[in-house]
């Protein structure tokens, strides 16, 4: 495992870097909006992608107390647990479909402005949780060995803020990374030299982009324990 004073390569670059890649004024409420997404967040030299939902929280136990009636300042936040979009999107009666998940949510949030539950938590952006994470790797290295790859972090994701880190690593040794004292959270971007595949989450959202082989994109998406689908480019 080396750092190194590596710059991201072109073919990367644009969706990989910090900067105003997603214009405020998309419209959410088009069916396209995770589509429009993709395409300014993960390169379009892909055969296949997928999207992943980062997973909203909430807490059981302070749900039953504030739905008997109880008023609550704070709340342990150590009691937090996943809760996927179709089960938060249940909690509002509302059915989940992964071409309106953004719009949805969208409206969720616009209601709840300002009053949302102590219990509950919108999904954090900019980070691909471990789990997910974990797993779209070892789907990766299951179909292309445990290699030597690219792991960026922007500086938003370094501890003192003061510029990019990169750091080149096997596969397997994505979770000796958090034990640097110069980085924090996951990583912005990882890939190959070879662009075979690449994970982009951009740090403005809740979601993390996977470019790949249709075969690699079936076998990740398939996983029913994650919320991790298909998406097709905009054309």
């Amino acid at each position: 495992m080396i750092t190194t004073d590596n710059a991201l390569p072109d073919w990367i670059a644009k969706q990989a870097t910090l900067g105003q890649k997603v214009s405020l004024e998309v419209e959410q409420a088009e069916e396209n909006a995770l589509r429009y997404l993709l395409s300014v967040c993960c390169p379009q030299i892909f055969e296949s992608y997928a999207i992943v939902l980062g997973p909203f929280w909430i807490n059981w136990k302070v749900k039953e107390l504030v739905s008997s009636g109880l008023i609550l300042t704070e709340t342990d936040e150590s009691d937090f647990k996943r809760l996927s979009w179709r089960q938060f999107f249940n909690l509002y009666d509302k059915d989940f479909e992964i071409n309106t998940a953004h719009q949805i949510a969208t409206e969720i949030d616009k209601q709840l402005t300002g009053n949302w539950p102590p219990y509950l938590w919108f999904p954090g952006e900019g980070n691909c949780e471990t789990e997910e994470l974990n797993f779209i790797l070892n789907q990766i290295a299951d179909r292309y060995g445990d290699t030597i790859v690219n792991y960026y972090y922007c500086l938003l994701k370094t501890q003192k803020w003061e510029g990019d880190i990169f750091y080149r690593a096997l596969i397997s040794e994505v979770d000796t990374l958090k034990d640097k004292t110069d980085i924090r959270d996951n990583p912005t971007a990882i890939y190959p030299d070879n662009k075979d595949w690449c994970i982009v989450s951009d740090y403005d959202l809740p979601y993390t982009y996977i470019g790949g082989t249709k075969e690699l994109i079936d076998s990740i998406a398939s996983n029913s324990a994650f919320d991790i689908y298909k998406i097709e480019p905009l054309t």
